[in-house]
């Protein structure tokens, strides 16, 4: 054969071998048209490469009961290009079938699909529930069934419709602990305020992913990666307790009411939170909803800063991100700490007429009258100013700033939530003998709730300071223990003498006819605590924080809670009542024992109806005994006299003067501190600083849900 009939031969078998591929292919198209161009349509990046989401954790509290959770959405996708494969079957019957289901626009389906006409992945709606997904799928199922019997309809179908997993963060308590638990936004990805923001790291799982791939045979395989769902968290929180404690929060609020009023409660014996919560309340579900905390007509007035600022302030954990005064809850720190030094023994006595002349001012006691010659016991049970300050004298600033310390006063406590404010307190180079008069029965300086609630617990645990916290465990989503949180001991403060001394006096201040709490009462329990009545700035203002800080029972504390009142809602000097905040705390008290099995005492204290008229108050009626003035005691004792010999008065004045001073205690705004600073500037700087820093930190919380709700 020559090499030119070689030449065709090989030509001719290379023709007839295309032409054949050609018909193989050709029939390959037509008859698998449908499932070859869904493979082409998978190797699209909306169909081989399906992200899986991760399922965020939840958070429930020490029971169980949820707080946060996650709950299965989906996300409606529409796919133009596959309705448009066959416009004339498929686009009809999609759409009546999506207006049905949904209640969508007509119209607008057309406009969006007529739009993408050449897209593979249009979403339409996000988050659609898992009923209504299933009652569309079930429909679809109905309808492409009774197209295909169907004669004259054989041709239709609803096509171009898929759903994408989601899921949606869901509080079942709307506002409970919303400052505690915080908010999710970015699909869940990030949280914000509480624990949700706290523990973001531990809540957040990681998205997995669908793979397709043709296999050896052409069929449409898959790879599936699972997702890492997040951790749960176990809070210490009680929801019952927390109910207890912002049922009486708002009570309070319907009636006088304040500016804020906020309480903790605590277990003092491992510094577990149990309950916390202020008037400054949001709905967790709907967190940029303004209307908890203004009227229609601010919000409506509102520009974007400022409503940027209205979130903030409505965001902000009072109790852990605000300093104060703390006022008279602080007396019994400044009692351990003489005992603890031994300046002062159990058995010394002080002689109150009235006020100490300090530094160029005559800071006076809550009775300007003077109570008379008081035991150590007594200068806690009816809170003298004169005696606090008669000890802090002794202890020295060295000492005295010593304890501030030891007792976490300036510093944070840790506690696991965010944006913990510091305070500001003196430093013994700082300090003067009138920052040390008033700071011994804590004006002067600022401190947080969370703060003297620690403080406060070491006092009368037995000495020893807890890191308060509010999660007790982490769990994997299969339920199994991640990470147990144990109490943090962090140091000891007091002996367990002075301890015992203190939980005592405090028991007194509360059953005894001569203290200040005895509206704290509590019928079958025996209960201690420590009122208080803070002058806040400027004291020309003669506004006043009010606060009571009270466990039981008083031999065991097993409950501790504090009650925080900023500025009842009276003019001047009509707010500083002390049972305002002693009202509140006993009737948390009187609901949280019983539910906690804190078993009665069996020696049960009868409740004395006139017990609601019993006040630390500096300024009062004197109705029942109230201070200033001792009021009937029916204990009669030797008149006091001064260094002179004269007798010191301790009757109060006629009823018309039983408010017999308009400069309050006589704290000065401006207090001398090494020539350098004030106490009334540094306390303005320490609510100024904290202010900031949290509030910058909430701010970029209220820039990104913005974003991410737009």
């Amino acid at each position: 054969m020559s090499m030119k009939e070689k030449l065709a031969v090989t030509v001719l078998v290379t023709t007839l071998a295309l032409f054949g591929l050609v018909v193989v292919l050709y029939r390959m198209i037509k008859d698998k048209n449908e499932d070859y161009t869904q493979i082409v349509l998978n190797q699209h990046s909306s169909y081989d490469s399906r992200t899986i989401p991760y399922r965020r954790g939840d958070i429930v509290d020490r029971n169980g009961t949820y707080l946060a959770t996650s709950e299965k959405v989906y996300n409606l996708i529409l796919d133009p290009n596959q309705i448009n494969q066959d416009k004339e079957n498929y686009l009809e019957p999609t759409v009546a079938a999506l207006c049905e289901v949904f209640g969508y626009d007509r119209a607008d389906i057309l406009a969006t699909i007529s739009a993408n006409e050449n897209s593979y992945y249009v979403p339409y709606e996000k988050q659609i529930s898992a009923d209504k997904k299933e009652e569309f799928e079930t429909k679809k199922k109905e309808l492409n069934d009774a197209y295909a019997k169907s004669k004259e309809d054989s041709g239709k179908k609803i096509k171009g419709v898929w759903f994408e997993d989601e899921y949606r963060r869901f509080y079942p308590y709307n506002t409970l602990a919303c400052n505690v638990v915080g908010f999710s936004y970015d699909n869940g990805k990030q949280g914000s305020g509480g624990i949700e923001q706290y523990y973001n790291d531990q809540l957040t799982g990681t998205n997995g992913r669908e793979y397709g791939y043709l296999d050896d045979e052409s069929n449409m395989e898959k790879v599936i990666k699972s997702a890492e769902n997040g951790n749960t968290i176990v809070s210490t929180i009680d929801v019952n307790i927390q109910r207890i404690v912002e049922k009486y929060i708002d009570e309070w609020m319907s009636g006088i009411g304040s500016k804020t009023a906020a309480v903790i409660a605590m277990d003092p014996r491992n510094g577990e939170i149990l309950a916390m919560s202020s008037n400054r309340r949001f709905d967790l579900n709907n967190p940029r909803d303004l209307s908890y905390a203004y009227s229609q007509e601010e919000i409506t007035a509102m520009t974007d800063e400022g409503r940027m600022d209205a979130w903030n302030q409505m965001w902000r954990n009072f109790c852990v991100n605000d300093t104060y005064e703390p006022g008279s809850p602080a007396k019994p720190m400044t009692v351990a700490a003489g005992l603890e030094e031994g300046v002062i023994s159990q058995n010394d006595t002080f002689l109150c007429d009235g006020g100490q002349d300090v530094g160029g001012y005559r800071i006076k006691c809550s009775n300007i009258y003077g109570h008379g010659i008081l035991t150590l016991e007594q200068s806690l049970m009816k809170s003298c100013n004169d005696a606090m300050m008669q000890i802090a004298a002794k202890l020295g600033v060295q000492r005295f700033a010593k304890y501030q310390k030891l007792f976490g006063m300036g510093q944070k406590t840790g506690i696991d939530l965010p944006g913990e404010a510091y305070g500001l307190i003196y430093n013994a180079d700082n300090m003067g003998p009138t920052d040390l008069a008033v700071n011994s029965f804590g004006q002067s300086y600022n401190s947080t709730m969370i703060q003297m609630a620690a403080a406060f617990a070491s006092v009368i645990n037995g000495g020893s300071y807890y890191e308060p916290h509010v999660v007790k465990q982490i769990l994997n989503d299969q339920g199994s223990v991640v990470k147990k949180i144990e109490p943090n001991l962090v140091r000891e403060t007091v002996s367990q003498s002075t301890s015992d001394f203190i939980r005592h006096a405090l028991f007194m201040t509360v059953d005894d006819e001569e203290g200040t709490g005895k509206a704290g009462r509590v019928a079958g329990y025996k209960v201690g605590g420590k009122t208080g009545t803070a002058e806040k700035l400027p004291r020309s203002a003669h506004n006043y924080l009010v606060s009571f800080c009270g466990f039981a029972p008083a031999d065991d504390p097993q409950l501790l809670v504090y009650v925080v009142i900023d500025t009842p809602n009276l003019p001047g000097k009509e707010q500083a009542h002390s049972t305002f905040a002693t009202g509140v705390f006993q009737k948390i008290m009187a609901e949280a024992l019983p539910y906690l099995n804190v078993f009665p005492d069996t020696d049960t204290m009868t409740e004395d109806a006139g017990l609601a008229d019993q006040s630390e108050g500096i300024t009062n009626n004197n109705e029942g005994g109230l201070e200033p003035g001792t009021g009937e005691t029916g204990a009669e004792t030797e008149a006091s006299t001064d260094a002179e010999g004269n007798v010191i008065q301790t009757e109060p004045a006629p009823e018309e003067e039983v408010i017999p001073y308009d400069d309050g205690l006589g704290l000065p705004d401006d207090i001398p501190s090494d020539g350098s600073e004030s106490a009334a500037g540094s306390a303005g700087e320490a609510q100024s600083m904290e202010s900031v820093q949290e509030t910058e930190t909430m701010e970029n919380g209220a820039e990104e849900t913005t974003q991410a709700a737009q």
